[in-house]
């Protein structure tokens, strides 16, 4: 409703498919805003942008490689890290291309990420053992393929579920401690793993199974490497900028120079020292240069699909939910990050200020997941890379286009990149990450608020969460740590919502007043017994954990024997489960003991359905009844005016007291008195109850008959000003006009 008003009107409307957008020439190239013809400056600036983070790319998709095929322990897992380069080459170059064609934002694309890669590794590892404990090695690399596969296509397959039911914003609501220990989970694992990758050391949990062999001088050479590199990917981009502070070149290229510089320091030590790649290789320090760098018509010839290990590979399903939520998660918080940090679209956009539809998103990422995952290819989504770009200039989707041409050309030459990476590099690279996702779960605390115990600054529970999530994960498993969380977030939630209290407010009936105008000596009836009248105000959600305590205060509130009328007004709730209702029912119970009466207002179809069924609700008022049928606004015709000629000024308590001919209320509005027929209604069928007709409050109190006061009236009204009708009109004529005529007799 709101995005076409945010449109920029006279402009052109990007054209929609079923699975994203398609796009226009304005947002490819920068244009002259006058002419409208080619800026080959800016196109320049937006290639070379493009380029540069390119080359940021290709040396992520070596570190995602890494993480998935280098963290196992098994060899022939490990042996396939040449191939897992050219795998996450081939998903970046298509991922970013999927998108530069058919995304929304012009200068986002997506590429294969560090998290789901070592979540991915996990599966990978356990699927590994297996093989490997029933004498299948060989079937290893093609049932690791097939079940990388299998991940993105199931993770398309949801993430364009998602998109098409429209729930896609629903993954925003994933509780950010649950992230945030996922992340430090992940973090622990990318540690452990980067030691073992290092030392060549099987870990278990979080220390070596054979501490001699870790302890060994070529182990500890590496891994002492690796904490320097660490060090030096920290330390240095932070040192450029106090050298360099106005170089805009070092802002832009001072993290991969860094990157870039202990590998090179390091061949240029071996070239001068006459150590070869052969002995490096026997060494343990590179991997081997076979099946290194496939070419373009070798990634999909390397392994026969006959070699899959089809129990294996659907024995790694149970392992997927945790990969596809937290997928569909990166790919939203991804969008969501990309979008707020640029809150107006660049130039070239046609509709710049439109609010991003991440159900669209969602699809359009989850096709191109699909696609790879037939081909085999990973699963891939929003970079915030794609921030970077922008800033360095890549504001058009030739800029994207530039990213995914630099990484496919580097797929598609051959080189056998991951035969000169030693792996001590490798791992300070992704040891770099663990530190980063440890940072950001570790001092999640500080956006958190603070809590006292006792007069003392206490943990939150929020960050208990985290560090739970963290904990499970040196013992288990991230998708336990995923689980872990989840529990102790709802656990959390409920024990904070039973200690909220369900009541609002709570007024009088001497201090709020229907929307009846009464005589004077009415109204000091009110004011003096008003208090009989009690109105409570309810908010949020009532279930097993909050029933109580609104049972409790229902109990405080109609401790008092003067209190005759309790109204709940459930404007501000949602929903009321049935235990809730199953609580008011006694409450409702006990308070009729005690000459209290229970009566509701403003439920919406949800709460009136639930208390019909506790039978709370048996009564209900006809305005009620089609208010939530959509019939109380109808216009009908009036039967009959003449009770309007004979309304008026109601008499004094003395004079009501005389005797006088009693005739029954007719209906002030000429409406029937029967509930309207359920096939008519705009929602869906109310329960069966008792509809009690409308009759007009505050007026010819008097002229009812006697039996009208002692039959039940409505228990349930539209609005707590009904409700305050019926009860001041009980009131008044029990202690204005009653008490009148037993003073009279």
């Amino acid at each position: 409703v709101i995005a076409p008003l945010l449109r920029d009107g006279g402009g052109p409307v990007k054209p929609r498919t079923w699975f994203g957008y398609l796009p226009l020439w304005s947002e490819f190239v920068p244009l002259q805003p006058f002419t409208g013809k080619v800026d080959w400056p800016g196109v320049a600036g937006n290639v070379g942008a493009g380029l540069v983070i390119g080359m940021r790319e290709a040396l992520g998709g070596i570190v995602s490689a890494s993480l998935v095929f280098s963290t196992a322990y098994e060899p022939e897992l490990s042996r396939m890290f040449p191939f897992g380069i050219g795998m996450m080459w081939y998903s970046t170059s298509m991922g970013a291309l999927w998108y530069a064609l058919f995304g929304r934002l012009q200068y986002c694309y997506g590429t294969a990420q560090d998290v789901i890669g070592i979540l991915q590794a996990v599966v990978l590892s356990a699927a590994a053992d297996e093989l490997a404990s029933q004498g299948q090695s060989h079937k290893i690399p093609a049932t690791a393929v097939a079940i990388i596969g299998l991940s993105a296509v199931l993770t398309g397959v949801c993430s364009i579920a998602m998109g098409k039911l429209g729930v896609g914003k629903l993954a925003l609501l994933f509780p950010s401690p649950v992230t945030s220990g996922f992340l430090g989970a992940i973090g622990f694992v990318i540690l452990r793993s980067s030691l073992q990758t290092a030392s060549g050391v099987k870990f278990d949990y979080f220390y070596p199974v054979d501490v001699a062999a870790f302890c060994g001088p070529s182990s500890l050479a590496q891994v002492g490497l690796q904490v320097a590199t660490v060090a030096f990917l920290r330390v240095g981009p932070r040192a450029l900028d106090r050298l360099f502070p106005a170089s805009a070149a070092v802002e832009k290229l001072g993290g991969v120079v860094c990157q870039l510089l202990p590998l090179l320091a390091f061949h240029v030590a071996a070239f001068a020292a006459g150590i070869s790649m052969e002995r490096l290789t026997q060494e343990g320090w590179v991997y081997p240069r076979e099946g290194a760098g496939p070419s373009v018509l070798a990634h999909w010839t390397a392994f026969s699909v006959a070699d899959v290990d089809v129990p294996c590979l659907l024995g790694s399903l149970p392992q997927m939910p945790a990969l596809v939520l937290m997928a569909v998660l990166c790919t939203t918080t991804g969008a969501l990050t990309v979008s707020d940090r640029f809150p107006r679209g660049p130039d070239g956009d046609p509709a710049p200020m439109e609010v991003l539809d991440f159900d669209r998103e969602l699809t359009t990422v989850g096709v191109s997941s699909v696609l790879l995952g037939l081909t085999a290819g990973t699963l891939t989504f929003h970079t915030f890379t794609s921030i970077q770009l922008r800033l360095d200039g890549g504001t058009h989707r030739i800029a994207v286009l530039a990213v995914a041409l630099f990484v496919f050309g580097a797929f598609a030459s051959g080189v056998p990149f991951g035969h000169y990476v030693p792996k001590w590099y490798l791992s300070g690279l992704f040891m770099n990450t663990a530190f980063h996702f440890l940072k950001v779960a570790l001092l999640s605390y500080r956006s958190l608020p603070r809590v006292t115990f006792r007069g003392r600054a206490g943990v939150p529970g929020q960050y208990v969460i985290t560090l739970s999530c963290v904990l499970t994960s040196v013992i288990s498993s991230p998708a336990r740590a995923i689980f872990v969380g989840m529990v102790l977030s709802i656990g959390l939630f409920l024990v904070q919502s039973s200690r909220t209290s369900p009541v609002i407010d709570v007024a009088k009936g001497s201090a709020v007043v229907s929307r009846t105008k009464r005589p004077v000596w009415e109204m000091r009836v009110l004011r003096q017994e008003g208090h009989r009248i009690l109105l409570l105000y309810l908010q949020g959600h009532l279930f097993f954990g909050s029933a109580r305590r609104l049972v409790a205060v229902l109990a405080a509130a109609m401790a008092s024997e003067s209190v005759q009328y309790c109204v709940l007004s459930f404007a501000r709730v949602p929903m009321v489960d049935p235990s809730a209702a199953r609580h008011l029912k006694s409450a409702q119970d006990k308070a009729a003991l005690g000459g209290c009466r229970l009566i509701c207002c403003r439920t919406n179809h949800a709460v009136f359905a639930a208390l019909v069924a506790a039978e709370v609700i048996s009564r209900p008022h006809e305005d009620l009844v089609q208010h939530l049928q959509g019939t109380r606004w109808i216009s009908r015709p009036r039967a009959d005016s003449r009770a309007d000629s004979a309304r008026g000024r109601r008499d004094s308590p003395e004079a009501a007291a005389k005797p006088r001919p009693r005739w029954s209320r007719e209906n002030t509005h000429g409406l029937p008195l029967k509930a309207p027929d359920a096939a008519s209604a705009e929602y869906s069928p109310l329960p069966e109850v008792a509809v009690q007709p409308r009759q007009r409050a505050g007026s010819d109190v008097g002229l009812l008959p006697e039996a009208a006061w002692d039959a039940p009236g409505p228990d349930a009204f539209a609005h707590e000003t009904d409700a305050l009708d019926y009860c001041d009109e009980r009131v008044v004529h029990q202690y204005c006009y009653e008490a009148a005529s037993s003073r009279m007799l």
